[in-house]
């Protein structure tokens, strides 16, 4: 009994802080102030001025010197602690002179922390890795992420997740998946979903505003046959009253696994990947339900940044195809980099890229409509 009410404390914990992110998220995307950004730091302006204009080798070669006098670099980051590892003993192997300190935290987490610092005027990471819909709002604030496009990888990054202030450097797929041993007919569309076939067995992510307004926005104008706003508002209220709520999509996933819930509706496929590695009882397709919503996750440098030798290094080991770039794909990501296929998405199913620029922009609105949906799931 006390170990259950530890759990519940803390689930309740996550909620508020999940609530309260959201809610500064909104007010910081929408009160965007119109005045430019601050000038880059010196101490990064000293460290870009003997690298620009060298070539990949020989920027490497210089950048891991600087850094290896700094000593280290701060890295805050919401990718899953299955990544986290392997990406910790590559980077080791390469510059053994820069320890890597990893905050790492689901998304919540690393919002809060960052906003944090950044309202008290504290250095805390060198580097920031997260999702790309948080990136672009710490953009629009201007004073967290300092504009920088120059790592010689920028290129090799599709120009849609190539952004003033960050770079995508790894893919979320939002999938439907279910439990195999619960599930023996899966569900073939969203609109199955909001039938009451499905009545108590789904479960969704109180946060996922993007994932929402996205796939909003691909039924009511993008899809084959488009749905009124009303039939489409209609459809997910539905799917929401067959949902339970759980926070965090690592969670979501374990306790899909336990048989907790019969269908995650907004999945992350690297946190189902990754159990099912372990023979979870999960499967997301093929065929899968569609469309597939694909989210960028970006990697910016931060203002107040101590180390920037290093930020700069790791920012370009990340995107490059020699180092983060395969790491992440071995471990159950989706690199940035087309170059780099997931397996599991072979079959190409119908994908709906996430716009993140008129999502964030309307950032308040979409977060009001979803709230209005999850109120009528159970937590």
């Amino acid at each position: 009994m006390h170990q259950m009410s530890k759990r519940l404390r803390r689930r309740s914990i996550v909620a508020g802080l999940a609530a309260i992110v959201l809610l500064t998220m909104a007010a910081v995307a929408n009160t965007a102030s119109t005045a430019g950004p601050p000038p880059t730091p010196a101490n990064l302006k000293a460290v870009l001025s003997q690298v620009n204009g060298l070539k990949p080798a020989a920027r490497d070669a210089k950048l891991a010197q600087l850094a290896a006098q700094e000593g280290q670099v701060n890295v805050y980051t919401s990718m899953s602690k299955l990544v986290t590892g392997p990406m910790q003993k590559a980077w080791e192997a390469a510059y053994p002179k820069v320890k890597l300190n990893l905050f790492r935290g689901a998304s919540e987490d690393v919002t809060a922390k960052v906003l944090a610092e950044a309202s008290a005027n504290k250095s805390g990471a060198d580097v920031v890795e997260t999702n790309g819909s948080t990136m672009l709002i710490f953009q629009h604030k201007k004073n967290i992420l300092i504009p920088y496009r120059k790592s010689p990888f920028f290129s090799t990054i599709p120009k849609a997740y190539r952004f003033d202030t960050f770079t995508g450097d790894r893919l979320e797929e939002f999938v439907v998946a279910w439990n195999t041993n619960l599930v023996k007919d899966p569900p073939k569309s969203f609109q199955e979903l909001a039938t009451s076939k499905w009545a108590g067995k789904l479960s969704i992510e109180p946060t996922d505003v993007d994932w929402f307004a996205q796939l909003y926005n691909y039924f009511t104008q993008l899809a084959p046959k488009k749905m009124t706003p009303a039939a489409a508002t209609k459809m997910f209220d539905s799917i929401c009253r067959n949902s339970q709520l759980t926070n965090g999509h690592t969670t979501q996933a374990t306790l899909l696994a336990a048989g907790q819930f019969s269908v995650v509706v907004s999945g992350h496929a690297q946190s189902l990947e990754q159990l099912q590695a372990q023979h979870a009882p999960i499967a997301f397709g093929p065929p899968f339900v569609s469309p597939v919503v694909e989210r960028p996750q970006g990697v910016g440098l931060p203002y107040r940044l101590a180390h920037p030798a290093a930020a700069l290094l790791f920012d370009d080991w990340l995107l490059s195809a020699k180092g983060g770039q395969p790491i992440l794909l071995k471990n159950g990501v989706q690199p940035a980099n087309p170059h780099f296929q997931d397996n599991a998405f072979a079959s190409h199913p119908v994908t709906t890229k996430m716009d993140l620029r008129p999502i964030v922009e309307h950032w308040q609105a979409w977060n009001a409509k979803y709230n209005s949906c999850t109120r009528l799931g159970k937590s």
